[in-house]
Order: C-alpha cells, then structure tokens, then sequence
C-alpha cells in the first residue's frame, strides 16, 4: 500500500488564493515601478532648468509644471498600489475594493496614453509598447480581483 502524500502548501495567503496572490504582486510590484518613476519626473520638472546653461527661455519656470503635476498624480497612484497590495496582504476591509479600482484606474490610464502617443507621426514604439504591456497586465489583475472576490 503506497504511503499518503501529503498536501502542497501554497505561499499565497488563504484568504486571497493563488490567482489573486498573484494580482496582488502584480499591483505591489508595479506600483511601486510607477512609484519610482513618478519621482524621476518630478525630479525631471524641478531640475529643468539645469538643461539650458545659459541661454534660458523667459518661460523656465512653466516648462517643468506639467511634468511635476503629473509627477504627483503617479506618486499618489503608485503609492496606492503599493499599499492596496500590503492592505490585501494583510487582510484589510476595503483593500480588495481599492485595490480593483486602482488596477482599474491603471489600466485605463495606460490604454489612454497608449492610444494618445499611437496617434503622433514620430512616435516612440518602446514606450507604446510597455504602455500595452501595462494595459493588459494591470487589467488582468483588475479581472481576476474582481472575479475571485465572489
């Protein structure tokens, strides 16, 4: 009689299962990619004014505001990623809903950027590129929370 094998443990947490845990890494991970990016650009729109030695435009200090704005705005959806992800990590209310709406909100930011630089004659194929990959992974993650919290 051949011995009972015992059951594989997953690493991913009970409470979200494997489909999930894996979201949830995507949103981690990614976030905190947008994260980092998000201070290269502010960093970018503060120091703008370094790129022109000394012939600099009358209008310096509005070059790098739009860049800083937008700077901001990823700071804040990277840092809510990242800490969505910790939140369904440990289990908390309401980090299962926000983290579905941040993914969401990823997702169709990157599909608007992607479709916005897809229109330019001199466009960079690169970065449309990482901005589909961002699409369908961060949509991904928005399907699969959403559908295993059933």
């Amino acid at each position: 009689m051949p011995a009972a094998r015992g059951r594989s443990h997953s690493l991913a947490p009970e409470h979200l299962g494997e489909a999930a845990s894996v979201a949830m890494l995507v949103c981690a991970v990614g976030g905190l990619a947008i994260f980092i990016a998000a201070v290269a650009m502010v960093v970018g729109g503060l120091t703008i004014g370094s790129a022109y030695a000394g012939n600099a435009p009358p209008n310096l200090s509005a070059l790098g505001m739009p860049q800083i704005v937008g700077g901001i705005g990823l700071l804040v959806l990277g840092g809510g990623l990242v800490l969505a992800a910790v939140g369904l990590l440990a289990d908390v209310r309401f980090s299962r809903p926000a983290a579905i709406l941040l993914a969401a909100l990823t997702a169709v930011l990157a599909a608007a950027a992607a479709a916005m630089l897809f229109g330019e004659p001199r466009r960079d194929t690169v970065l449309v590129t990482a901005l589909a990959v961002v699409f369908v992974v961060f949509g991904g993650a928005t399907v699969v929370l959403a559908r295993s919290s059933r």
